[in-house]
């Protein structure tokens, strides 16, 4: 893979959101570009309406001047919905001075971006459309690493092993409610009787203070309940920990716990469709071997998992 050097500059555009942000930094750091984060702000209507219902112009970008420069980048990496009126404009101004590179199904005709980065349950074809069975991050060995070195005083004093459970939240597509907490709260009681090991827990942002409130009740006593929301020893614990459990409603949480080489243990929440893709998601990486269904019996053994991330990025400099 090539060397950094000074043309080949990236601008990972994002809405902010956390998964988006780790997708396009882990694409633009696999492919070896020196890249600048840039979040994209619509004015309305554009910031409530799909991409391809409305024409976009200048004006829908509040922020335009962010992305106003002497140097354009040779590559714009983009996730998420609103980032995709940026890419749009960017392709339409500068024509094949700049390569766009979508993260995730656009929902529009992908022969309008130069590649589709899309995972498989998507079901999105065409010839620039590259399949990745987990969403691709920022994750890897060296920056787990660094981050384990920061985190070090926080967690030296907990026994061996360390076992993270990180909890997501309601969403569009499932309910997290009291009985879901029960049903886990039972779980990790019968996890707890049965393993030796220190149980740290970590909140998303969409985890509900009722849950937060009962989980800090119960087990901050005997357990570390990650509070501290001046610190985040998320990536940090990826490496400190012997295995991983997560709740089914995040793409990109299961898929970075993935990426850590530990064993991933799953809570599947009650979905609230028929057809969710993110349960299809769940059911193919329980196939796969990636993850497993969280059980009472945990093992420790280090899984074999190929950095997908590194391999998109190769596929895309051949082309």
């Amino acid at each position: 893979m090539e060397n950094y050097n000074r043309d080949t500059l990236a601008w990972c555009v994002t809405d902010g959101a956390a998964g988006n942000v780790s997708q396009v930094k882990g694409l633009a750091s696999a492919m070896n570009l020196i890249y600048q984060e840039k979040k994209v702000i619509l004015r309305f209507p554009w910031s409530h309406l799909p991409p391809g219902f409305f024409p976009i112009f200048d004006f829908a970008i509040k922020n335009k001047s962010d992305f106003m420069a002497d140097r354009y980048p040779k590559y714009v990496i983009t996730s998420g919905r609103k980032s995709i009126y940026l890419s749009l404009l960017l392709k339409r101004k500068l024509k094949d001075k700049v390569k766009t590179i979508h993260i995730q199904d656009p929902k529009i005709n992908p022969k309008l971006f130069d590649h589709i980065i899309a995972p498989e349950h998507d079901h999105i074809k065409g010839p620039n459309v590259i399949k990745s069975k987990l969403a691709i991050n920022h994750i890897n060995e060296e920056l787990m690493s660094s981050e384990a070195i920061k985190f070090n005083e926080d967690f030296k004093s907990l026994n061996k092993p360390i076992v993270t459970l990180i909890l997501g939240g309601k969403s569009n597509n499932y309910t997290f409610d009291k009985a879901a907490l029960n049903r886990l709260s039972m779980k990790i009681d019968k996890i707890i009787e049965n393993n030796s090991v220190s149980l740290v827990i970590l909140f998303s942002r969409r985890t509900d203070k009722f849950i937060k409130d009962f989980i800090a009740k119960k087990y901050s006593e005997d357990h570390l309940v990650w509070t501290n929301s001046q610190k985040n020893p998320y990536i940090a614990l990826l490496k400190l920990s012997s295995c991983l459990i997560c709740t089914g409603d995040s793409v990109s949480m299961i898929s970075e716990a993935i990426y850590s080489r530990k064993p991933v243990y799953i809570f599947r929440l009650k979905s609230k469709k028929k057809n969710n893709r993110i349960d299809l998601f769940n059911e193919k990486l329980l196939a796969l071997g990636y993850t497993k269904e969280l059980s009472s019996n945990l093992i420790f053994d280090k899984t074999d998992y190929e950095n997908e991330t590194i391999k998109i990025a190769e596929i895309i400099l051949k082309k």
